[in-house]
């Protein structure tokens, strides 16, 4: 999971890499794997992590099992890659994911970038397994959307992954351009770690990023594109799937997400 990258807001337009191709709304996903946003918030919960901490795997198992209990708000661990030069490289770490944690953290107004570190949208709770995280979810999930998000997912027959996205702007509830955001993550994952502060542990992970597309800067009330994503050639699709995500390019708030299963897609390869 090494070279994503991604780009600040001065140059946002910018595409991610060649892997990524952006067109307009394609007529021929239809008939693949669709979803759609309600009208209801639907969090973003992000936890920075890394193999290499040994404070990180309690945080890994927590975000497993809130993951498991509450299916309706979107969960994603981004493994950095600055842990790496302390004994153990972490194979799902990547730059682009310590940098999206520091550009985070900036642009709230704050300076420590830890691990483990858990932001939800302009929130960075330190007691992330107390009753205060738990209210500011339920807070979040009573809120109505300030966007609309719509994605379909078709496997292509040379193993790709083409994703259709529409993404649709309530000015009445936000000003200013979004950014927009594709994640594929991973459950499932298990890593004998032989060296630094885990070694001879078995660590377990769920919702690992193992590709971060975007961002794409929305500056209309309507949006439409597609990603082609290359897969990871170890990725098991039964237990992968999709997060399409808007913020606020100014505080992080979030403005929607949208959870897909890969498995769906994946079925569909020739």
């Amino acid at each position: 999971m090494r070279g994503s990258s991604w780009t600040r807001a001065g140059a946002l337009a910018a595409p991610l890499a060649a892997s990524l191709l952006l067109a307009g709304w394609s007529d021929a996903a239809a008939a693949a794997c669709q979803s759609r946003s309600g009208k209801a918030l639907r969090p973003l919960v992000e936890l920075y992590t890394a193999e290499g901490c040994n404070q990180c795997p309690a945080a890994d198992a927590w975000l497993s099992a809130s993951a498991r209990r509450q299916p309706r708000i979107s969960w994603l661990a981004f493994h950095v890659d600055y842990w790496d030069a302390v004994g153990w490289v972490d194979r799902y770490a990547a730059a682009a994911h310590g940098q999206r944690q520091q550009y985070r953290l900036q642009s709230l107004g704050r300076q420590a970038l830890v691990t483990p570190q858990v932001i939800v949208g302009r929130d960075v709770p330190v007691d992330w397994r107390g009753a205060a995280m738990a209210q500011l979810l339920a807070e979040s999930r009573r809120q109505v959307a300030p966007a609309t998000l719509a994605m379909s997912a078709s496997a292509q027959a040379d193993g790709r992954m083409r994703v259709d996205m529409q993404a649709r702007l309530d000015g009445d509830r936000i000003a200013g351009p979004a950014l927009l955001w594709l994640a594929l993550y991973e459950d499932g994952l298990e890593t004998a770690v032989a060296a630094g502060e885990n070694a001879g542990r078995m660590l377990r992970h769920d919702r690992v990023v193992r590709k971060l597309a975007g961002p794409w800067k929305l500056e209309s009330p309507t949006w439409n594109g597609y990603a082609v994503l290359e897969l990871p050639g170890d990725l098991h699709a039964g237990r992968a799937g999709l997060v399409l995500f808007a913020e606020s390019p100014d505080d992080g708030r979030g403005l929607q997400s949208l959870e897909q299963p890969l498995s769906c897609a994946k079925a569909r390869v020739p």
